[in-house]
């Protein structure tokens, strides 16, 4: 069970105490006219209109009305993970604005360098050895039909055996073992 207390309201040392101007004093004997207020005391309207529309002040919460509401925060600078979250979410953006700006690609090293020495023989290894059982099966495209012969050869790779394709221009398909 849960007792729902009623909220105290701010003790009365802590609110400011109005000024409280004392009533004017009126004898019978001598009554006040009032008198009418003079053209010259009443300012004129002015003849030009702002230029910026009147926007209506919000009303302030006081705590009184809103016993819930949470005092208002300053907001807090970011701290290094934000800003690493954000370049995050923009690489694409900056990516493409360095590619805009820089059309330029890297230098291609030398064929007789030992970076592209390396990357030659990781790939002759890797054609090297067949795919697994349970892997794809590799297709490579050995002839291109750009001459007098149409025919296109595929070598196709397994993981139980390599045998290759023939593609005719009239779309009929012939199997073959694949030349070494």
């Amino acid at each position: 069970m849960q007792w729902l207390l009623p909220m105290t309201q701010p003790s009365a040392t802590s609110l400011p105490k109005p000024a409280i101007k004392p009533a004017p004093q009126h004898s019978a004997a001598a009554p006040k006219s009032i008198t009418p207020s003079k053209p010259a005391d009443i300012p004129a309207p002015s003849a030009t209109t702002p230029e910026t529309p009147a926007v209506p002040a919000a009303p302030a919460a006081s705590p009184a009305d809103d016993p819930f509401a949470q005092a208002p925060t300053a907001p807090r600078p970011p701290s290094a993970s934000d800003i690493l979250n954000q370049a995050r979410l923009d690489v694409k953006k900056i990516d493409k604005e360095l590619r805009a700006a820089y059309p330029e690609r890297a230098p291609v090293p030398p064929p007789d360098s030992k970076q592209a020495r390396l990357e030659r023989g990781i790939n002759a290894a890797h054609e090297a050895v067949p795919p697994k059982w349970y892997q794809a099966a590799r297709i490579i495209e050995l002839s291109t039909p750009d001459g007098e012969n149409k025919t296109r050869t595929y070598k196709i790779v397994t993981g139980i055996g390599t045998y290759c394709i023939n593609i005719r221009p009239d779309g009929k398909k012939y199997y073959t073992s694949c030349p070494t």
